[in-house]
């Protein structure tokens, strides 16, 4: 077994779409471990969603990536019939951030990170939470106390690392130059384990790529209105 780096150097990132693959990517040039941690919580894009991390990863090649380590904590018997575990109809790019919001999402991804670095001895728990993101549980308020609460429960000392926090898609775009991005999938909805081109969550990625100015290399099955 290799030897590991020093825990001050251990950062475990929770990985799913274009931004959590990027901030990996960055988070490589800064520390000597990084695991990638997805959680699978029974959302209908997660098949695909985890074919595309491996994928890019691969592509990425970067000595200080682990292997993806996959946690299941399945929230479909709390979501009831919500979008994004059910058959209904997926919001698309005209919907406001709201018919985005996933109750608690961040509130389980953290979790199940500071668990994960409390047995394995990772203080630094890193989530790719954009400059926009609207919701309660990306606060600063939120993340300290999450930071306190693991801490207490698991006698260790977290930090939650935000590397893409004052960050727009755009930004996070321009930051990923060079990393292996057609690879990472961004679709709340895929067909055929790629981007559907008409869910919010492909709108969204296809307009970071025009305000940043850079090409996007994305397949869409279909051009929805953005």
């Amino acid at each position: 077994m290799a030897e590991r780096a020093p825990v001050s150097s251990r950062v475990a990132a929770l990985v799913s779409g274009l931004d959590s693959c990027i901030m990996t990517g960055l988070l490589a040039r800064e520390y000597e471990e990084v695991t990638p941690l997805f959680i699978r919580a029974g959302l209908r894009w997660e098949d695909a969603e985890l074919a595309a991390l491996q994928r890019f990863f691969s592509a990425l090649d970067a000595p200080a990536v682990r292997p993806i380590i996959e946690l299941k904590l399945d929230v479909s018997a709390l979501y009831g019939s919500h979008w994004s575990v059910g058959g209904s109809d997926v919001p698309d790019a005209q919907q406001p951030d709201e018919a985005w919001y996933l109750p608690g999402r961040n509130l389980l991804l953290l979790g199940a990170a500071a668990l994960y670095g409390g047995v394995n001895e990772t203080p630094n728990l890193a989530i790719g939470l954009l400059a926009s993101n609207p919701f309660p549980d990306a606060t600063t308020d939120f993340l300290r106390s999450l930071e306190r609460t693991a801490g207490l429960a698991m006698d260790f000392s977290f930090s939650v690392l935000t590397p893409l926090g004052e960050m727009h898609k755009e930004d996070v775009i321009r930051a990923g130059e060079g990393m292996p991005v057609h690879a990472a999938l961004s679709c709340a909805s895929p067909v055929d384990g790629g981007h559907c081109g008409v869910c919010g969550k492909c709108g969204e990625r296809r307009r970071g790529f025009i305000d940043a100015g850079v090409a996007d290399p994305t397949d869409y099955v279909k051009l929805g209105r953005l």
